[in-house]
């Protein structure tokens, strides 16, 4: 079985589409996507309505931007330390409005977190690790293989797949994987859309780390173009644009 797998897409079409292409050239079974579909790029409806087409392959979780929707904005962000913005929220509302009810209907289908099977092995997925609280625990852009183990305490896997912090990180102990293929749709200052090949062939486990180059100025044009809410921050913080 080989799984395509990508987290944090971010409202990035053209990224989006050039990893998809690479999926359809060698041919994945299934796709498994850990979140942060929207929020944050230019072109929420147009990702959402790209990610439909392959829903008969998809294994999709709500992010934090797919919670902002269904469940409203929260007063705090990133670990409860920091209040989100006048200008982040009109952002937010702003995704929310080019969304249509066809794709918000989508996005409600996903659950919070699955658990699946794929020979005899099974996978974990989630935006990100929750507390007993329902918020995510404290975000860990590089974890070593023992916070892995700590941020997914009780949860029987043998494979777990995550997001979140846009950095990707791959840890191993006998078998057992904590994957994060980092950020598809926020390329800091590169031209790189992340995400992995997954192969699971009965007690085999291979994971691929795929960095696809994408026009990423287009992407940036198109934004300077909508002039969106929070558009300058937002070229600043996930673009790496000053």
């Amino acid at each position: 079985m080989k799984i395509g797998i990508i987290t944090d897409v971010h409202s990035n079409i053209i990224a989006l589409n050039e990893v998809l292409s690479k999926f359809e050239r060698i041919k994945v079974d299934k796709i498994i996507c850990c979140g942060d579909i929207i929020g944050i790029g230019p072109k929420p409806e147009e990702t959402v309505e790209e990610l439909m087409k392959n829903k008969d392959k998809l294994i999709a979780v709500r992010g934090n931007h797919e919670q902002y929707l269904l469940k409203g904005l929260p007063k705090n962000v990133h670990d409860d330390k920091r209040i989100m913005s006048l200008e982040e929220i009109d952002n937010h509302e702003w995704t929310h409005s080019k969304l249509t009810e066809n794709s918000k209907n989508f996005i409600r289908q996903f659950k919070i977190s699955n658990i699946i099977e794929i020979e005899g092995k099974k996978i974990y997925i989630v935006h990100y690790p929750s507390n007993e609280k329902g918020t995510y625990k404290k975000h860990i852009r590089k974890p070593t293989i023992k916070q892995n183990e700590e941020m997914f305490s009780g949860i029987d896997a043998d494979i777990f797949i995550y997001g979140h912090t846009h950095t990707t990180s791959i840890n191993n102990k006998k078998n057992k994987w904590y994957i994060n293929s980092g950020s598809l749709g926020c390329p800091i200052k590169s031209n790189i859309a992340n995400a992995g090949i997954l192969e699971i062939n009965k007690n085999e486990i291979h994971y691929e780390q795929l960095r696809i180059e994408y026009d990423v100025n287009e992407v940036i044009q198109e934004i300077e173009r909508l002039k969106f809410p929070f558009y300058k921050g937002i070229l600043k913080i996930f673009y790496g644009k000053e």
